[in-house]
């Protein structure tokens, strides 16, 4: 059922996909930058992609042949320079012969990704509307959105790509891989797999405690090994340090990555539904596949149906301020997504239009790369110095890349405590979540937590508060995957470098914005 409309399938119906495959690009220009000894390299910057610019991500690993300015000679990898196949980065090694700023020649592939939507027409005909693989502006990531559908009603998208030959829905099974009773109850698997890669993990019980209880685990992942281009098979996997759990605790399969931290897909293991403790020497191994399936049917409409608007009415005098044409001022407070993204220009631009007697001044007082910890120093001198009618404060996402809980909580209260005794309003918000392959903290179940405790801190200093983060946290719900929303870097930017407009979360994250300003 759908708009009122029944439409009823009689049998079941085959579509095909095809894959998105991958882009040959030759006699690149590229100006060598930065220095890495092994692969892999690392991120480098984020700006223009493409010849004159930074390579694409996600190369296919062995591609890469790099020149001289006149496609002479061809230079050696890991001698000369190192790559980083995921972030498509190309830095300097310092042993070898390239030096700082040279001008070289590139020849590579990268993996294509798409979004296909699978639409059921009112004649009860099944088609495939396939998406773009590429931004409408080609200097851009190669993230693309999903198809728009002007006839039928969405059943799924299907998110394609990077390599993948086989379809998966999002599977998890268990099972015990060595050692231990193989006629006992195998533990349970939590959370949402988030990476898009199938994946096999091993959990090995080291140690066990029954006095307390407790267990010693370590844990580690076989599948394609991030920016090395090379697949961890189970003789060869990278093993984590040894972890203590009690028996209650969920164990999230958090297992280092190729860049040496520990990386968090979104799935647990909890033993607490064993008859006791697990064994000393069991190892289990969990499979888990992507959720390339994003059921459509029961999408929520509204991007906005997630957000948290609470708290409004602190902001009525403010309110009031425009609708009477008195001069009001917008202090922007926090670190990069806030200095470079769309969304407090999209705010500043409605109310602008909504008021347009009102003198509306904006200051984007945010700076990149800086938590609350940092930011609270220039409270005084770069903030309230402007004598703003309203702060918005965003530290969401350096604050939580931090994993300093306790002190960004302490900066957070203080940077607002400071603004309400100086007569400004305030505002706190979340907003887009982190790729996790570079950061522990940047797990989808750290970054929720960063987002609750800052909702917690709203309501406790009775300021208004969004929680962008609740829609980003559900962006499967909306046929999304979420790093493709990730435009600017593939790790924490939801807006385009060369097209700011690119990209739907800013936007998102506005009208919520000046919806719950709306409502006061």
């Amino acid at each position: 059922m759908a708009n009122g409309i029944r439409i009823t399938l009689k049998e079941a119906v085959e579509v095909e996909l095809t894959p998105p495959g991958s882009r040959i690009l030759t006699n690149q220009r590229y100006t060598l930058h930065g220095e890495a000894r092994t692969v892999p390299g690392g991120w480098n910057g984020e700006g223009i992609r493409g010849s004159g610019g930074e390579p694409y991500q996600r190369m296919v690993p062995g591609s890469l042949r790099v020149y001289g300015e006149d496609r002479q000679p061809c230079y050696r990898e890991n001698v000369d320079y190192v790559v980083d196949w995921y972030m498509g980065t190309i830095k300097r090694n310092p042993e070898g012969s390239l030096r700082d700023g040279q001008l070289l020649s590139l020849d590579y592939q990268v993996w294509l990704c798409r979004y296909d939507t699978i639409v059921i027409l009112r004649n009860g005909e099944i088609q495939v509307i396939e998406g773009m693989t590429e931004p409408y502006e080609s200097r851009e990531l190669l993230l693309p959105d999903p198809p728009a559908v002007t006839e039928g009603v969405p059943l799924a998208n299907v998110f394609l790509g990077w390599g993948q030959q086989e379809i998966h829905d999002g599977q998890v099974s268990v099972e015990l891989y060595s050692g231990g009773n193989h006629n006992g109850k195998p533990p349970a698997i939590t959370g949402r797999f988030e990476d898009m890669m199938p994946r096999d993990y091993y959990v090995e019980i080291l140690d066990v405690s029954s006095e307390d209880p407790t267990f010693t685990v370590r844990m580690a992942m076989s599948g394609e090994d991030y920016g090395t281009g090379q697949q961890l098979e189970a003789a060869s996997l990278r093993w984590s340090e040894p972890v203590l759990f009690s028996l209650e605790d969920q164990v999230p399969l958090m297992v280092p990555s190729a860049y040496g931290k520990g990386v968090d897909w979104g799935l647990a293991v909890s033993f607490a539904s064993l008859e006791g403790l697990p064994e000393r020497g069991a190892c289990y191994k969990i499979s888990a596949k992507p959720h390339m399936l994003m059921d459509r049917r029961t999408s929520p409409r509204d991007p906005l149906h997630f957000i948290e608007r609470e708290r409004f009415p602190h902001l009525a005098p403010v309110m009031e301020r425009m609708r009477n044409g008195q001069p009001v001022r917008i202090a922007f407070y926090g670190e990069s997504t806030t200095r470079s993204g769309r969304w407090p220009y999209e705010v500043a631009h409605a109310l602008r239009t909504q008021f347009p007697a009102c003198a509306l001044y904006t200051s984007n007082v945010a700076v990149s790369g800086e938590s609350s910890m940092r930011g609270i120093a220039r409270l005084q001198d770069e903030v309230l110095s402007l004598k703003p009618d309203l702060v918005m404060i965003e530290y969401f996402i350096n604050d939580g890349y931090s994993g300093e809980t306790e002190a960004s909580e302490r900066s957070l209260r203080a940077i607002i405590e400071g603004c309400r005794r100086a007569g400004a309003c305030c505002l706190l918000l979340t907003n887009n979540g982190r790729n996790p392959i570079f950061s522990e903290s940047g797990s989808r179940r750290e970054t929720y937590r960063v987002h609750e405790q800052m909702k917690r801190i709203a309501q406790e200093t009775q300021i208004a508060f969004v929680g962008g983060y609740s829609y980003f946290f559900q962006l499967h719900l909306y046929g999304r995957y979420f790093l493709t929303e990730l435009k600017g870097n593939m790790l924490n930017h939801p807006y385009g470098n060369v097209d700011p407009g690119w990209g739907s979360f800013d936007r998102v994250l506005a009208d919520a914005i000046l919806k719950g300003m709306d409502s006061c």
